[in-house]
């Protein structure tokens, strides 16, 4: 299912309502019009429209309010659908898609020092338009349902055993007027009359509950996921099979515990539900959901005594107890517990407690309830109903209604795939949950504004929760192979361009952290809005970006040198002991920066400057000779770590060397082998960050490998690092991917370097470090787009030691999917799909000797196979929407 689900269901319940609104104004008219004409004037009581009628010489009121509102709120749920269709008639569906789910009024012609567009502007925008047709529609939906109930229940009753003479009768809304009086008042006339008024009598009464049933189509519009989120995720997955019981996104927004350990020594006690007592002072029970989770916990209790009732919560294991594991940027202060009003109780009283939403936990599996206590009497607590309410994800209803998929022979691969799009779920954020900076004294905050929007993609679950755009360099391209969701990413980067400095510098980290000097950070911005926009095809953000970009592009290139070289002089970086000068890691970066501005330069339709993408190429190509002239170690194949004589050889920079296609063709393979000295049984350990396994820079070798075709080599670093925290007991039950570790393997990754030497400030999941999760689509399988949201395409599969393989995604254009299998008997069978209309290439390489070649367009022999060679097998298609089988024995 497709991005615009949600504004093609608010469309679909907007028709429906149409319909009811038709029927309640068809219901409501003939009533309303009955007793106009058969009424006096129609007045005002106290705000409420009137008439003041007689039956027999008594009097009452009839109260008109509730039906002028149940008319009213007909008229809008007409208006409401009609301006929907005239958007989408004047727009599309992709471009109002894409103007509904950009909230940020700003514009890059008008952008300027942080200034908001014109009001006309905002006014006119399809978001504000539709939020108030759909606001409207909502109040007066809302309104009428409860001004008719409340007036129906409200409502006076004739009394005929009363035969007295005149009085006054009370007032009477219009269907008790039609039921009750016109029918007793005409009770000894013609049966003609009676009948009419029977008939009337049911209109009322149906109009009512029409109008009941408008609201609710009213509000299911409004259905919220997250608090006050709108949903406008997928509701379902886009291809369903075997492989979903991989996805450890729960089927729900609330979930509750598996377990219960025992605080002492982390064993089981029992499952949850279970054993739920708490006596005496420090007392506690620790509470596993078996994966990480985070949102606001809801609980239940009984209690009795004098004390207080604590929280603590962990990701890993190892730091269960009475105060949490840290986040808040305090390190050895950490984060300490929250906890609930004292009680003071001398028989058992049940209590609740709700988080409050600033404490909301962002990342954890374990948590502690403790309780404390100084009474000398007997004190205790049982616990009751444990819950969290999850927050992340905040615009998705269904949370496992992934956008990819991905399956192969090797069960621990596609746990790891897994694992990186649960890790990028949780680190799609409500765009209010920022951890609170400057840190906190004490304790800890998340309630920090973020972005614009409704979701953002930050760092990590538990902490930074910033925009790091660094780590989306490694997040996007895994994001958009397995969930599909990349709102989250365009509200992003619209923040760090938000934010750019008069000189046209980018902030290394969004808000409210805003750290500032990293020409690197600078660079993963610009490429981060490629890759955004090679797989949506947005090119609207990109107009509303570009002047920026350009600034940025500017910005960081006047810094290239008489080298050739780019001279860093904002040193902030990823975690390396050393950044500055000639740095190798930091050319690599901006020699893929100006590859993908030339493509942007191509796609971008206002371009005043028709040069603009040849000057970057040709920037590109001076910058790779300068980097190949100055920074390779021919004696180590590998480049140095700057233009100086160093022996350190980083994996950083060779990585990105193989990845970005800055190494010669016949250097390839021996960096590719060169990389493989640094391993150690459990990863591979950077020399520019000693001590250390990073699994953001692994997941950039892991890029690296797979451009060198070393598909073997690459699962064997999978399977070495991403695999060993898999299995590690006691981490996040395999659900997500850390953000480092020790060589030793601890936890306390970068603890020297900015860490303060306190291994729990560690996150368990890390979005930087789900480079398997785009490797295994693009690389393995081999499927990736080459053009806007995939125009064109590319499959080149790579076989490893795997038996078979296939994965899919899903584009603004429409469903990809392809697959192979090897047999024993040399048998290779290679599968695809894409779009109709989309072009594509697919090189089969790698197969030994080449026999017989067969392609199939759905059943139906197709040609077009070309037979290198090198015994490669290449064939271009035309997608006709079919899928496409080729057998190669």
């Amino acid at each position: 299912m497709k991005e615009e689900t949600k504004p093609k269901l608010v469309f679909w319940l907007c028709a429906i309502q149409f319909v009811a609104s038709v029927l309640i104004l068809g219901l409501n008219i003939p009533p309303r019009m009955f007793v106009r004409l058969h009424g006096g004037p129609d007045k005002l009581v106290e705000g409420r429209l009137t008439q003041l009628r007689q039956i027999n010489g008594s009097g009452f009121d009839l109260d008109l309010w509730s039906v002028e509102l149940a008319c009213w709120s007909g008229v809008c749920g007409i208006l409401v659908f009609l301006a929907l269709l005239i958007a989408i008639c004047c727009l599309g569906w992709t471009r109002l898609v894409r103007k509904i789910r950009n909230p940020t009024s700003l514009t890059a012609k008008e952008y300027h020092s942080m200034r908001y567009m014109p009001a006309k502007m905002v006014f006119l925008h399809p978001r504000v338009i539709i939020s108030a047709c759909l606001l409207l529609n909502l109040f007066f939906a809302a309104t009428a349902c409860v001004a008719v109930f409340v007036n129906n229940a409200a409502s006076d009753h004739l009394d005929t055993s009363d035969t007295s003479g005149p009085r006054w009768l009370g007032t009477f809304d219009i269907e008790v007027y039609l039921c009750e009086l016109v029918p007793w008042w005409i009770r000894d006339g013609p049966e003609m009359a009676l009948m009419l008024t029977r008939e009337r009598c049911m209109l009322a009464t149906g109009a009512r509950w029409l109008t009941l049933f408008s609201s609710v189509l009213s509000v299911v519009q409004f259905f919220s996921c997250w608090r006050d989120t709108v949903c406008d995720g997928p509701t379902e997955a886009a291809f369903p099979g075997p492989w979903d019981s991989s996805i450890y996104a729960p089927s729900a927004r609330t979930v509750s515990p598996k377990s219960i350990l025992s605080v002492a020594n982390a064993s089981v006690i029992s499952p949850y539900p279970g054993a739920n007592t708490l006596q005496g002072n420090g007392s506690a029970l620790v509470f596993d959901f078996g994966l990480e989770v985070g949102g606001i916990v809801h609980l239940s209790y009984s209690a009795i005594g004098s004390g207080v009732l604590g929280l603590a919560f962990s990701e890993a294991k190892n730091w269960i107890g009475l105060t949490s594991d840290s986040s808040n940027g305090l390190f050895e202060a950490g984060d300490g517990a929250i906890y609930d009003t004292l009680f003071n109780t001398a028989a058992a009283s049940n209590r609740s407690y709700v988080m409050p939403d600033e404490k909301l936990r962002g990342g954890f599996r374990y948590l502690t309830l403790f309780l404390l206590t100084n009474s000398t009497a007997a004190t205790s607590i049982d616990i009751g109903d444990v819950q969290l309410e999850l927050a992340f994800q905040p615009t998705w209803a269904n949370l496992r209604a992934y956008q990819g998929y991905f399956h192969s022979s090797d069960e621990l691969l596609n746990r790891v795939w897994y694992a990186g799009a649960y890790t990028l779920q949780t680190n799609a954020v409500p765009v209010n949950t920022g951890r609170a900076w400057p840190a906190m004294s004490a304790g800890w905050a998340n309630n920090g504004s973020l972005a614009n929007g409704s979701t953002v993609i930050v760092d990590g679950a538990k902490r930074d929760r910033a925009v790091w755009p660094g780590d989306m360099g490694v997040a996007v391209p895994a994001a958009y192979v397995s969930t599909g969701e990349l709102e989250s990413v365009r509200n992003a980067l619209q923040v760090m361009y938000d934010y750019q400095e008069a000189d046209g510098a980018i902030p290394e980290a969004g808000p409210p952290l805003l750290q500032k000097g990293s020409d690197t950070y600078h660079m993963w911005t610009m490429i981060g809005t490629y890759n955004y926009v090679l797989y949506t095809g947005d090119l609207d953000f990109l107009e509303l970006v570009w002047d920026r970009y350009i600034k940025a592009m500017d910005y960081v290139y006047a810094k290239v040198d008489g080298s050739g070289l780019l001279n860093v002089t904002g040193t902030r970086d990823w975690a390396r002991w050393q950044q500055g000068w000639n740095n190798t890691q930091a050319n690599m970066i901006l020699y893929h920066t100006l590859t993908t501005a030339a493509t942007l330069a191509d796609w971008h339709t206002n371009t005043t400057n028709s040069t603009l993408s040849s000057t970057f190429l040709s920037r590109a190509s001076s910058l790779r000779t300068a980097i190949n002239t100055h920074t390779w170690d021919a004696s180590a194949s590998l480049y140095r770590d700057n233009a100086t004589l160093t022996t350190l050889h980083p994996q950083d920079a060779n990585a990105l060397s193989l990845y970005f296609s800055v190494a010669p063709s016949n250097q390839t393979s021996a960096i590719s082998a060169a990389l493989t000295q640094h391993w150690t049984p459990i990863g591979a350990e950077p020399p520019e960050l000693p001590g250390n396994i990073s699994p953001f820079i692994s997941s950039l070798e892991l890029h690296g490998h797979i451009a060198a075709g070393a598909a073997a080599r690459a699962l064997d670093l999978v399977r070495r690092s991403w695999g060993w925290y898999a299995d590690h007991a006691n981490g996040t039950g395999g659900s997500t991917v850390i953000e480092g570790y020790r060589t030793d393997g601890s936890f306390g990754y970068r603890a020297e370097r900015g860490y303060g030497h306190d291994p729990s400030y560690v996150s368990h999941a890390h979005g930087w470090s789900a480079g398997p999760t785009s490797v295994l689509t693009e690389g393995i399988v081999g499927l990736a787009v080459r053009d806007l949201a995939g125009r064109k395409w590319a499959l080149r599969p790579l076989w490893g030691d795997l038996g078979f393989a296939r994965a899919g995604f899903t584009t603004p254009m429409g469903k990809f999917e392809a697959g192979w299998e090897r047999s024993e008997n040399g048998t290779t069978v290679v599968w695809w799909s894409a779009p109709e209309g989309t072009k594509g290439e697919v090189v089969v390489g790698n197969l030994g000797s080449v026999g017989e070649v067969t392609l199939e367009d759905d059943g139906e022999a197709a040609e077009g196979v070309e037979v290198g060679d090198d015994g490669s097998v290449r064939v271009e298609v035309v997608a006709t929407g079919g899928e496409y089988k080729m057998v190669i024995s």
